[in-house]
């Protein structure tokens, strides 16, 4: 994997045998113009060293750091992509290269999410919802129904990320019914990015029923971000009288997660409650919002 970059250091090691180990060999390179470098000396090296099927030398980045010039590796990472057939070797690239987050690949990724590769499917899913735009909405949105569930989830990870969406929004809600915890997972988190105040209804129900401690602590987060005061309102009504412990949990999980404008009014009041448990979560998440309080 190469994340983004503006220094590089870099370790050159020679490919051994299990019986023939030897020490291992590093060299520094230091260089202020990293793009210079990378058409030099890296990258080139880099890509020489993936597409042999010999053992040669092979350059390993150890350490990297950002600088808004980075997304000029991307043509190099691209022709490195083209010139392997190895899958894993691919995976790898296209996880690169969504870590630049650089709009101009966005055909070039919808374009992979065609190969017969789940992997490649996967990461280029992935490298599309880095990309934080609705453009990617669409092409996604064919991978839900995917039959494969690593695909199927990756999509909806994605999903989350390409911005408010109340048809998407609702269309990954019905997910929440699915019997895989996991998938439930994963759309309770793609919803804090998608849903709106309009779905709080919604995810409550959802958050009501759901039998899985790990998906309601998600739904409980999201649906104290999306539902403005009707989430706040519900939660505190839940801290007040919670039919289990486990819901005065993820009342107060809701609330953490809340706007800070709507649920610090909504929560002073409960330190005067005559119920020591109400005054203790509400001084609790008063001082998680930076408000010196005592119980």
């Amino acid at each position: 994997m190469i994340p983004m970059m503006a220094s590089v250091t870099a370790a050159v090691e020679n490919p051994v045998t299990p019986t023939q180990r030897k020490p291992h060999a590093s060299k520094v390179i230091e260089s202020e113009n990293i793009f210079q470098l990378m058409q030099q000396q890296a990258l080139p090296e880099l890509i020489h060293s993936m597409t042999q099927e010999k053992n040669i030398k092979r350059l390993l980045i150890t350490s990297t750091a950002g600088d808004i010039h980075d997304h000029r590796a991307n043509p190099y990472l691209v022709k490195a992509y083209e010139e392997t057939n190895e899958e894993g070797v691919r995976c790898k690239l296209l996880q690169s290269m969504g870590q630049f987050h650089d709009p101009a690949l966005f055909t070039w990724f919808v374009r992979r999410l065609k190969n017969p590769s789940i992997g490649i499917q996967c990461f280029a899913i992935w490298a599309l919802g880095e990309l934080r735009t609705p453009k990617a909405v669409e092409p996604l949105r064919r991978k839900l129904r995917s039959s494969n569930r690593n695909v199927q989830m990756t999509a909806i990870d994605a999903l989350g990320k390409t911005g408010k969406n109340a048809e998407l929004a609702s269309e990954l809600g019905t997910f929440l019914a699915d019997d895989d915890a996991q998938i439930r997972f994963i759309v309770a988190q793609a919803l804090r990015g998608t849903a709106g105040v309009d779905m709080a209804p919604e995810i409550m129900k959802r958050l009501m029923d759901e039998p899985s401690l790990d998906v309601q602590e998600a739904l409980a987060g999201t649906l104290g971000h999306v539902g403005g005061m009707i989430a706040a309102e519900h939660f505190i009504e839940l801290l007040k009288n919670p039919p289990t412990q486990a819901t005065e949990h993820w009342a107060e999980l809701g609330l953490a997660a809340g706007d800070a404008d709507i649920v610090i009014p909504v929560l002073t009041p409960l330190l005067n409650s005559g119920d020591l448990s109400v005054r203790l979560s509400a001084t609790r998440l008063l001082k998680g919002f930076g408000k010196n309080v005592e119980p």
